[in-house]
C-alpha cells in the first residue's frame, strides 16, 4: 500500500493491492506432475477480480502449459531489471516499452482475465534455459487479437546471465528482437538491455548496490524514435524492515511523463 503521483494529472492517487495465488498439483506414479494456478486480484481500481487457470504439465526439466500462459517475453531475464519503486513507475525502463511501438505488446499471465490463452513449452537443464510461446484468436475464445510466437535462450555462468529472445506477431509493431544481459560485480548489480522493436532501438543500463538494509536501484533508457523527447530514467530505495519493506522511487519517461511513488511492500 502506499502513494503514486503522475504528472500527466497532477494527481496523487491511494496504491493499494492484494494478490492471493492458488495452486494444485498432482502428481502420477511415473513421476510427471500435472498442475493448475489461478490468481486472485484486489487493487485500487477494481474489487476483487478472478484470473484465469493456467494449467500445466512438468517432468525432466520440461514443462508444458496451456491457457492463461507466462508467455515468453515476459518471462525473459533480465526484462524487468529495470524496475523501480513500489509499483513500477510505469515501466519505463524495459527495452521492449517504447513509445513509438506500444507498452507490454507481448503476451504475460493476466491477473485480471484470461490471458492469452495460449501453449508455451518451457526447459532447463543446468545453467541453459528456453521457452517458446504461442497464442491465437482461433485457438480458443481468448483474448489475443492477433497471433503471437515468441521465443528466448538464456545461459547463466558464474554470477552472469545472457538471453536472447524474438516474437513474431500478425501485427508488425510488436515484432522484437531482444538481448539482455546481467550479473553482479562485487557487491554491485549490473544490467543491460538491447531492443529492437520493429525498427525502434532502445538500450537501458540498470544497476543496485545494497547496504546493510537498504536498496538502492536505478536506470537509464534511450529510444530511437521521434516521440521518445527525453531520457527515461528512474531511482529507486527499498528498506528491510524484517518482514515488510518500505519502497519508494522517482522516474521520467522517454515523454517526459514523471512519477513517484511511496509506501510499503509485504507478503505471507
Amino acid at each position: 500500500m502506499g502513494l503514486q503521483y503522475t504528472s500527466a494529472t497532477g494527481d496523487t492517487r491511494i496504491e493499494k493491492r492484494m494478490t492471493v495465488d492458488i495452486t494444485g498439483t498432482s502428481e502420477t506414479s511415473s513421476g510427471i506432475t500435472f498442475g493448475a494456478k489461478m490468481r486472485l486480484r484486489s487493487n485500487e481500481a477494481a474489487g476483487t477480480v478472478i484470473a484465469g487457470a493456467r494449467v500445466y504439465m512438468q517432468t525432466n526439466g520440461f514443462e508444458v502449459a496451456m491457457g492463461n500462459i507466462n508467455g515468453a517475453i515476459e518471462w525473459m531475464p533480465g526484462i524487468y531489471s529495470p524496475s523501480v519503486g513500489l509499483t513500477g513507475l510505469g515501466w519505463g525502463g524495459l527495452s521492449t516499452n517504447t513509445a513509438a511501438k506500444g507498452y507490454f505488446n507481448w503476451d504475460a499471465y493476466s491477473s485480471s482475465g484470461n490471458g492469452a490463452e495460449g501453449v508455451e513449452v518451457m526447459y532447463s537443464a543446468g545453467a541453459f534455459s528456453g521457452h517458446v510461446s504461442y497464442s491465437e484468436p482461433t485457438l480458443s475464445s481468448g483474448a489475443s487479437a492477433q497471433k503471437r510466437a515468441a521465443a528466448y535462450g538464456a545461459y547463466t555462468f558464474n554470477d552472469w546471465t545472457v538471453a536472447l529472445g524474438m516474437q513474431k506477431s500478425s501485427i508488425a509493431a510488436e515484432d522484437k528482437v531482444v538481448l539482455t544481459v546481467g550479473g553482479n560485480i562485487g557487491d554491485y548489480g549490473v544490467g543491460l538491455g538491447i531492443a529492437d522493436n520493429d525498427g525502434v532501438r532502445k538500450i537501458a543500463l540498470n544497476g543496485s548496490a545494497t547496504f546493510g538494509a537498504t536498496t538502492i536501484s536505478a536506470y537509464v533508457a534511450d529510444e530511437d524514435s521521434v516521440l521518445a523527447t527525453d531520457t527515461s530514467y528512474g531511482l529507486g530505495v527499498s528498506y528491510d524492515l524484517g518482514g515488510a519493506s518500505v519502497v519508494g522511487g522517482v522516474s521520467q519517461s522517454e515523454v517526459g511523463t514523471k512519477r513517484a511513488d511511496l509506501g510499503v511492500s509485504f507478503s505471507f
